[in-house]
């Protein structure tokens, strides 16, 4: 008789422990999701970066600004925008 109240306490062990993992990964997901939202919440958008891009584009085309200038807006630009040039 002594031998099932051990199986059982085993299963409670195993079932709290399962949910304690669980509850981690939904505690991981949450503050997952609120960094990415804390992300997106810090810069400009992404068709606010493409927009200053089409702007910048046309202000070099037209002789607006020099190459070296372009270069460096075109550089920070896309490093906002997380893409490489090299």
């Amino acid at each position: 008789m002594a031998s099932k109240g051990r199986e059982s306490w085993d299963k409670r062990q195993r079932e709290r422990t399962k949910k304690d993992k669980q509850a981690a990964k939904r505690a991981e997901r949450a503050e997952r999701r609120n960094s990415e939202n804390e992300l997106q919440d810090e810069g400009p958008s992404e068709a606010e970066l493409y927009e200053r891009f089409a702007k910048l584009s046309a202000s070099h085309a037209n002789g607006e600004m020099d190459d070296e200038t372009f270069e460096e807006k075109k550089e920070e630009i896309f490093e906002l925008l997380g893409v490489q040039l090299h």
